[in-house]
């Protein structure tokens, strides 16, 4: 099949711009983790937002799951409209598949979205090291656990294994990643939770999607939106999640990444 047009995506990015509005921003989310229940929080992400059924009420986490997975299912028949390459939604839909999506993105060749597989990548493989090190595990599970495919030559990390976190952050100063491996690891060190890397690590790739926006022409704005909107998705299960089981206001406000609006 010949490779479409750029232009044949016009109308899509047109589609997916007026979309875009419709998402919900980070401080909107940081103020429904401070409501006192999840009836309020909700209230404050829908108006925030556009939803399907927005007037629904959660009594259990069945429920919230239910809701969620009809907003997921609206979100991949929009893909399935817009998109003309069905390996793209298959990327968006199994983006967790790293090794095979990345394999799909190559074959696609549009290198925005195959460097954001690769950023994820790496960021995963930083995450691995990370955990590996704090729990004292053998060079060797390291080893057996990272994914290859990203920027980061993964003998950085196997050379670096034995080094404290401040001498790691040196040996990144190459990457693109130097500056979040300081911010996360100092927050590690400080607060022994993975928690700031976590989240550290959803801003960096956001941050990268975010530059779609820019994109006049092609798939890229219709996959970031995308993820964008999933990554809505996952912020509104981990607020009600946490509302249902009444988890400080403060705790999930550290946990919330930035947003694509």
């Amino acid at each position: 099949m010949k490779k479409p047009s750029r232009l044949d995506y016009a109308y899509a990015v047109g589609r997916v711009r007026a979309l875009e509005k419709t998402l919900v921003p980070t401080p909107a989310f940081r103020e429904a983790a401070t409501e006192k229940d999840l009836a309020s929080a909700l209230k404050v992400i829908f108006d925030a937002g556009y939803f399907l059924q927005e007037s629904v009420e959660f009594q259990e986490s069945s429920h919230l799951d239910e809701f969620l997975e009809r907003e997921e299912q609206s979100l991949f028949k929009l893909l399935s409209e817009l998109l003309i390459e069905g390996e793209i939604a298959q990327i968006i839909i199994q983006e967790n598949q790293l090794e095979h999506t990345l394999d799909l993105s190559q074959e696609l060749t549009y290198p925005f979205i195959t460097d954001y597989i690769r950023h994820r990548i790496d960021l995963g493989n930083l995450k691995i090291f990370c955990r590996a090190k704090y729990l004292g595990l053998p060079l060797t599970k390291l080893k057996s656990l990272l994914l290859k495919g990203g920027f980061l030559d993964r003998d950085v990390l196997f050379k670096s294994f034995d080094l404290s976190l401040s001498e790691v952050e040196e040996r990144l100063y190459a990457s693109s990643y130097q500056q979040v491996w300081a911010r996360a690891t100092d927050a590690l060190v400080e607060k022994e939770t993975f928690i700031d890397l976590e989240r550290e690590f959803e801003d960096f790739l956001m941050l990268y999607l975010r530059k779609a926006k820019y994109i006049v022409f092609g798939p890229e704005p219709i996959f970031a939106y995308a993820l964008g909107k999933k990554r809505e998705l996952q912020l509104v299960r981990l607020l009600g999640v946490g509302k249902i089981n009444q988890i400080p206001p403060e705790t999930l406000k550290e946990r919330i990444s930035k947003t694509y609006a």
